[in-house]
């Protein structure tokens, strides 16, 4: 293996895996080897995540942790299990990733695409045996939880609501959300609104223009507009922050945007770091972080990698892509936004059709190289 060029995935989620994958199928084994370096020793299925954190039914805290063991195609591909703390370059061919063990992979080219850090009941550890227990917690807690708070009105804070309305309808659901509507500007208001308005007929509690303060306590919040909340559950619904601490460190602070997420080409490459991508949740591209993209972001990484593997310049470049978003409400229930024409938008029927009974959960274990 030695005499081989060695091609790195840093992160086995939505981005990493895709780009593994394709790989794959195109990467010469005698020539290259294709190395996923993961903390997680499975892929995580963070939407379904979700309900399998509020309950135990169908048994969806074992179904959205998926294995890796049929992702490469005919299984051109090696696993390794890790936490990556560093990047070295050597010289203009490469360079090493260092691993919290103290173990140093060496690398041609190398694909960044480590995700993000969650809050809440999506910050699921990385061992099997913890997350079991990690959800089992927290459906003890929902389940015992009469007035639930739910901090963020993001896709997220949306979708627990609707799912403990779902298995609970008496239960007290709050969102407290800073901006006028829920979700972000990338929306129209009008899908923005549909949704308020399916919320609150499931009984759903929403504050709007208002924020928490960042020390609350169980049984007693007060709002800063001053509106006063007893929850015996809070849950943090807040969207996540790009795992990019070892990746500034490593290749200096300039390779980040203001926003934290790392600098990329059309190509996705970094530049001044020509045989290094990113890719995924850590890119800084002016669309919404969503795992529907990132498909389109490892097809032309991997073109991108075959041409500099073959001694050309890199050509594909990524254009962006259309807003789509299918937000579940419960099993049967959500509002689809696509941002096609004049923006379509869908309710129940369509949305739980294409998501909400399902949570794609076959269509990922398909994209990953098993049976649906």
């Amino acid at each position: 293996m030695s005499n081989r060029q060695n091609v790195v995935v840093v992160g086995a989620g939505g981005a990493g895996t895709a780009t593994a994958r394709s790989l794959s199928s195109t990467l010469d084994p005698g020539k290259y080897n294709l190395i996923l370096i993961t903390a997680r020793p499975y892929y995580l299925h963070l939407i379904g995540s979700i309900r399998a954190a509020v309950t135990a039914e169908d048994n969806f805290a074992e179904q959205v942790a998926i294995p890796l063991d049929k992702l490469f195609v005919n299984g051109n591909g090696k696993i390794i299990i890790g936490k990556v703390t560093g990047i070295s370059e050597n010289s203009k061919n490469g360079g090493y990733v260092k691993l919290a063990n103290g173990m140093e992979v060496p690398y041609s080219i190398l694909v960044l695409a480590p995700g993000s850090y969650w809050q809440g009941p999506l910050s699921v550890p990385n061992t099997k045996q913890e997350h079991d227990q990690w959800f089992r917690q927290w459906q003890s807690k929902f389940e015992n939880a009469q007035d639930i708070l739910l901090i963020g009105g993001g896709a997220v804070g949306i979708e627990f609501a609707g799912e403990i309305k779902d298995l609970n309808p008496s239960k007290r659901v709050t969102i407290v959300h800073g901006g006028q509507y829920l979700l972000n500007g990338a929306y129209p208001v009008r899908y923005r609104k549909d949704i308020e308005r399916r919320l609150r007929l499931r009984g759903v509690e929403l504050i709007l223009g208002d924020v928490v303060p960042d020390r609350i306590e169980i049984g007693n919040v007060t709002t800063r507009n001053g509106k006063r909340l007893t929850p015996d559950l809070i849950v943090s619904c807040r969207g996540p922050r790009p795992n990019t601490a070892f990746i500034e460190s490593s290749l200096g602070p300039e390779v980040l945007a203001s926003n934290g997420f790392v600098t990329v080409l059309p190509t996705f490459q970094i530049p001044g770091h020509a045989r290094i991508f990113a890719a995924g949740d850590v890119a800084d591209l002016k669309e919404q972080k969503q795992l529907g993209k990132y498909p389109e972001h490892a097809n032309i990484i991997s073109a991108n990698i075959l041409a500099i593997l073959s001694g050309q310049q890199p050509t594909q470049t990524y254009k962006g892509a259309k807003e789509i978003i299918i937000i579940t409400i419960g099993k049967n229930g959500g509002a689809s936004y696509f941002g096609i024409l004049w923006g379509l938008v869908f309710g129940d029927w369509f949305s739980s059709k294409l998501k909400s009974r399902t949570l794609r959960i076959g269509h990922i274990r398909t994209e990953l190289g098993h049976e649906s």
